[in-house]
């Protein structure tokens, strides 16, 4: 019988190890969280949250649920006593996609619900013109004007996007300083569904640029995720 949530603990990790798996305890993952262990095994990372009572498994599914989406985990797990693992903690752990460890006074564990493994984040980039001047279409610019671009960054996948950056990419007539409004940088991006992050990108047209259009390339990168590029039309009209 384990005497405190410290000794469960160090029960759990040993079984972990006899199952194949390298765990180790107290892992430190983006977003100031904390594993209570991290185990590894045939390259997939199961992040393991350890409790010794009921209350607590119920609110470290929540936790749980929290760490899955980011990138540092593949599979979440709440682990506790068999004898805790009542229907209410199983229909929250299925409702949440997260798995639930069991491990009986022998140490045996017992895999009872299964992680969801979530699809990673998929980025895609929108926008809207905003008006240089307002005698002006949208699209059009004169030498000299400041190029305010209203980008729209969605994420479609269900795993939360990180070190997210969405960018003007300067070029031909168009020109930014080193600190400029032409890249804006976000440390997380969840899910949005039909919610997008907005954010005012910036840019200058070079003084004496021949009229004409111009393409101006706008992206969107992140850490975990494929870029998204577009490419704005502007037309650049005598002043």
């Amino acid at each position: 019988m384990f005497r405190n949530e410290r000794q469960f603990t160090g029960q759990v990790l040993k079984s972990l190890e006899a199952a194949g798996f390298h765990a180790r305890r107290e892992v430190r993952v983006r977003g100031r969280h904390r594993l209570d262990i991290l185990a590894v095994k045939d390259g997939l990372r199961s992040g393991v949250e350890v409790k010794f009572n009921s209350r607590g498994l119920l609110d470290d599914l929540y936790k749980a649920r929290a760490i899955l989406q980011l990138p540092d985990v593949d599979e979440m797990y709440v682990c506790g006593p068999r004898v805790f693992m009542s229907e209410d903690v199983r229909a929250l752990a299925t409702s949440l996609s997260v798995g639930l460890l069991a491990i009986d006074d022998a140490g045996q564990l017992d895999w009872l619900v299964t992680s969801k493994r979530l699809e990673p984040p998929r980025l895609t980039l929108n926008g809207a013109y905003i008006k240089a001047r307002g005698n002006q279409r949208f699209d059009e610019v004169r030498p000299g004007d400041k190029v305010v671009f209203n980008a729209a960054v969605f994420n479609n996948g269900e795993k939360t996007a990180v070190n997210v950056e969405v960018l003007m990419v300067p070029a031909g007539p168009f020109v930014a300083k080193v600190r400029s409004k032409a890249r804006v940088k976000k440390a997380f991006l969840e899910r949005s569904g039909p919610t997008a992050w907005s954010t005012k990108l910036e840019c200058q047209v070079k003084k004496g640029t021949p009229a004409g259009k111009y393409p101006l390339m706008i992206s969107v990168t992140a850490e975990n995720a494929a870029r998204d590029n577009d490419r704005v039309p502007y037309e650049v009209v005598s002043s």
